[in-house]
């Protein structure tokens, strides 16, 4: 019987230890796996391991293979059309950017490739301008469900970018200008860099990578969990009526008080719940109540206690400092982390300074006003105090004339001869009329550079002298 115990005995130990060395050989594995994904991940994988685009296919519309100190995109579909419905599987290959003060031959191999989606995106651009804006998300391989995050071009790590080709905006520049601006005055802006760019083959031109309104560790950073209440942080996006299924029937809108439609943006259609959803059209029509009700501006009961002040008050001055004729009604970014305050993210520059299509503005206007929350909020004199007393705070900083001919500047060295080669492919963006008229459509690069700079001091010359002229929508 002893014998028996003991062989048992041995069995049971011998198990033991086939298990802990299994499982130390597995968690040694798993960090290795880990370890490499990680390095993939950051652009430190040998580049041995990336297939080249086919160079020599490259098309340069009559440019001789050049080098740039930009970092140079090629984007492969495979053959595959690009949509703006679907996503298209593609691999993007990416040539870093050249160390300062030197350049790198777009005929190099890539330092790195990746899996990713691509499709347009887009309104008016999309449907009115040739050269198209993309979205695209990195997977960790193709036909893969696991997305990736990647630090593209040396931004903070995530799986969703926005490629935007400035069309429009002769000048190249106004979206870099004020994501910049934006980063000094909010807690989040979109961070962005100058790539060019080559899309199966043809040479696309400059185009701006830039860090859309999402969510993550180094976007919005609100909390990935919610309770069992139905309340989540969130993200909506106000945009035109139809652009997307499913607009919250929030109170501003089915009270008239508000224009266009709230959508949700996060959490993702795939992971929201119907107790969220509920949640988050009962919290919007809460401060929407506020907000119109007889006592909006009552500092404990009224509209105040719902918003972060000091955001919605520089959201509104860098709005109204560089013209944005859409802000508060398209493009327009409202999120709430749980258990915090409604913010507002910035987003979308393309028509900025006096660059809006169809007819001119008026610098001495206050564009805003025209919107539902601010319309009303301008209405309270506490509401105006803050915007006059930040508007002068950041004319001293971020929003002081020099410092955004720095940037323009600083903006136009970054660009290089880059802007040379975009023109050759779009530089008939010089010879056609974009604005409906004449006299803003301007015939040259440096015209366009010029027409942005006048526009910043013709606005502030305005704002300047007139910006306590606000308190003439008061109210109270």
């Amino acid at each position: 019987m002893k014998n028996v115990w003991k062989s048992i005995g041995a069995m049971l130990l011998l198990f033991v230890l086939v298990s802990v060395a299994g499982f130390a050989y597995a968690e040694r594995t798993a960090g290795q796996d880990l370890q490499a994904e990680e390095q993939a991940g950051s652009g430190q994988a040998s580049v041995k391991e990336w297939a080249a685009p086919d160079v020599e296919s490259l098309s340069y519309y009559g440019l001789d293979p050049f080098e740039t100190e930009l970092p140079v995109l090629y984007i492969d579909t495979h053959e595959h059309r690009i949509t703006k419905e679907n996503k298209t599987w593609a691999t993007l290959s990416v040539l870093d950017a050249a160390p300062a003060g030197e350049t790198r031959s777009v005929m190099e191999t890539p330092d790195h490739q990746e899996a990713v989606t691509i499709k347009y995106r887009g309104a008016s651009s999309y449907a009115g301008f040739d050269k198209k804006q993309y979205r695209i998300k990195f997977y960790k391989k193709e036909g893969s469900g696991n997305a990736k995050d990647v630090a593209f071009l040396g931004m903070g790590r995530n799986s969703e970018w926005v490629l935007n080709g400035p069309f429009l905006d002769r000048t190249l520049i106004r979206n870099r200008l004020v994501y910049g601006i934006g980063r000094e005055m909010f807690e989040w802006a979109p961070d962005s860099r100058y790539a060019e760019v080559f899309v199966d083959g043809e040479y696309e031109g400059v185009y701006l990578v830039v860090e859309p309104v999402t969510n993550g560790e180094s976007r919005l950073r609100l909390s990935e969990f919610g309770l069992l209440s139905g309340e989540t942080s969130y993200i909506v996006k106000r945009d035109r009526s139809g652009t997307e299924d499913d607009p919250l029937p929030v109170y501003g809108k089915t009270h008239g008080k508000t224009n266009n439609d709230l959508y949700i943006a996060y959490p993702s259609s795939k992971k929201l719940t119907d107790n969220q959803r509920k949640w988050i059209i009962a919290d919007i029509s809460a401060f929407e109540k506020a907000l119109f009700e007889e006592n909006f501006d009552d500092p404990v009961l009224g509209y105040s206690r719902y918003i972060d002040l000091d955001c919605f008050a520089d959201y509104f001055i860098l709005n109204e400092a560089v013209m944005n004729n859409d802000a508060g009604n398209l493009s327009t970014y409202p999120y709430k982390e749980l258990g915090g305050k409604l913010k507002i993210a910035i987003w979308d520059y393309n028509n900025c300074y006096d660059n809006y299509q169809w007819f001119e503005e008026d610098f001495s206007g206050i564009f805003l006003s025209k919107d539902g929350w601010f319309g009303r909020l301008l209405q309270d004199r506490a509401f105006v105090d803050r915007v006059v007393e930040r508007y002068r705070m950041w004319r001293e900083s971020a929003l002081s004339t020099d410092s955004m001919f720095m940037r323009i500047e600083e903006y136009q060295k970054e660009l290089g001869e880059a802007k040379e080669r975009n023109f050759a492919v779009w530089g008939y963006v010089f010879d056609i009329s974009l604005m409906g008229d004449p006299e803003r459509d301007i015939t040259s690069y440096e015209d366009a550079v010029r027409q942005l700079r006048s526009a910043i001091r013709k606005r502030f010359a305005f704002l300047d002298e007139h910006i306590t002229d606000l308190y003439a929508y008061c109210i109270n």
